[in-house]
């Protein structure tokens, strides 16, 4: 059983350790910070650190720049993966995100992650289109209503 909770000060060390190379623990903070602030660029953005046995084992993400869509994004660190821990991750952050209003989710999956790509499905999600990434991967777009 995993929870969702926000990051705190408490998460720093995890963070500089899992969330961005050369992260400082000042840099974490910083991004504890911003995170509190639940905005992004002017629109709602919640970051979640997805804790097995109170201790986070990754993060995942609700950003909504089109509102009544929303868009999910998660990582699970490396040695916690395969146990489950996305998959609940989901399913709870769904849910809240239907208590906040939003009818519909949406997310961008490398073509190439399959462990991403059955997630998704796993999970409800239907292909609703393809496109190119930023940094030149192909990628699905998953749909999903809520």
């Amino acid at each position: 059983m995993i929870t969702l909770r926000n990051f705190d000060a408490n998460d720093c060390d995890f963070l500089v350790a899992h969330f961005r190379q050369g992260m400082t623990m000042g840099e974490a903070m910083a991004l504890i910070a911003e995170w509190k602030q639940k905005s992004y660029k002017g629109s709602y953005f919640e970051q979640f650190a997805i804790c097995g046995d109170s201790l986070p084992v990754g993060w995942i993400s609700l950003y909504a720049p089109e509102a009544p869509s929303v868009g999910v994004g998660f990582e699970i660190i490396e040695q916690e993966r395969r146990k489950g821990y996305c998959y609940q991750a989901v399913q709870l952050v769904l849910e809240y995100a239907k208590t906040l209003g939003y009818k519909t989710a949406i997310s961008q999956v490398r073509k190439n992650n399959t462990p991403s790509v059955r997630l998704h499905e796993k999970c409800g999600f239907a292909v609703s289109g393809e496109c190119v990434t930023s940094r030149g991967n192909e990628a699905f777009w998953y749909r999903m209503d809520l």
